[in-house]
């Protein structure tokens, strides 16, 4: 019941990346403006409320600290590494609880915790354009294949690892199109393997303080997972809102709030199960 619990909360988590991974930008015209050693901090706290089937509901609170460095600027571009420093997860199913927190030794040898021992204090480079923000290359870390029966939520960890680092480098930037006065919106999609994605964004307000943006997100995904031998088929309709502060001098986020509600179901050993999940985000950037 443990490892099946874990791979349910896997299947809704990976939903919910869903709606922060898949990143692509309009053209912009301004540009990043970042410096070579500087250091960016980015707190990010998600509460998720998920129902899988009657009777099989989730709640989860996590929080995490990612340290992104930039580590060398060109004319077009910037390499930014980016390490996930610190994770907290408290989740409650069916009246059982499971929690890990990095900082506490006694987690280290959970089943969580060694399946976080890949990813922490793991550096990992993504360049980015600085006039868009879009990812131009990313190289992670070596992966290792520890076995399957031994680490539940490795199936979790490998989709999280494969989108979270262009992610968290890519979502704290955020570049207004030139021209743009309070009131317009502009958008754009993207159709990746078998995810499409519409994005309408909106310039709220534009002030000495920074910009405002209200950025709305719908996301189609059929996506097929291997956990703990058992290929799943996961079809998922993912709406997002998001409010974004951005500094218009240079493009750094300095906060982002994000709620996004999940619907859909998954395909396991012929039976469907259903899904509805909603999360809230609220990142930092320092």
């Amino acid at each position: 019941m443990k490892k099946f619990t874990l791979i349910l909360l896997g299947i809704c988590s990976i939903s919910l990346l869903h709606a922060q991974s898949q990143v692509s930008r309009p053209v912009l015209a301004n540009k990043i403006m970042l410096t070579n050693g500087q250091k960016i901090i980015v707190q990010n706290s998600v509460s998720i409320e998920s129902s899988m089937s009657p009777g099989m509901d989730v709640t989860s609170i996590n929080t995490s600290e990612n340290t992104l460095e930039v580590k060398n600027t060109t004319e077009k571009n910037y390499t930014i590494s980016n390490s996930l420093t610190k994770v907290k997860l408290n989740m409650e199913m069916m009246g059982q609880t499971n929690s890990y927190d990095s900082e506490k030794k006694e987690d280290q040898n959970t089943e969580i915790g060694k399946s976080f021992a890949a990813k922490l204090n793991k550096p990992s480079d993504v360049v980015i354009d600085n006039s868009t923000g879009v990812v131009l290359s990313a190289k992670k870390p070596e992966k290792k294949t520890p076995s399957d029966e031994g680490n539940p939520m490795q199936g979790l960890l490998q989709m999280f690892g494969e989108t979270n680092d262009d992610a968290i480098v890519t979502g704290a930037f955020e570049l207004i199109p030139e021209g743009k006065n309070p009131g317009d919106s502009w958008k754009d999609s993207t159709l990746e393997k078998d995810t499409k994605i519409w994005r309408t964004y909106t310039l709220k307000s534009y002030s000495d303080s920074g910009a405002v943006i209200q950025l709305n997100t719908v996301i189609d995904a059929t996506t097929t997972i291997e956990m703990q031998g058992m290929s799943m088929d996961l079809n998922s309709n993912t709406q997002t809102s998001s409010e974004i502060l951005t500094d218009k001098v240079t493009g750094l986020v300095k906060k982002r709030i994000t709620t996004a509600n999940v619907s859909g179901s998954f395909q396991v050993m012929g039976q469907s199960v259903p899904i509805t999940a909603k999360a809230t985000t609220t990142t930092t950037y320092k």
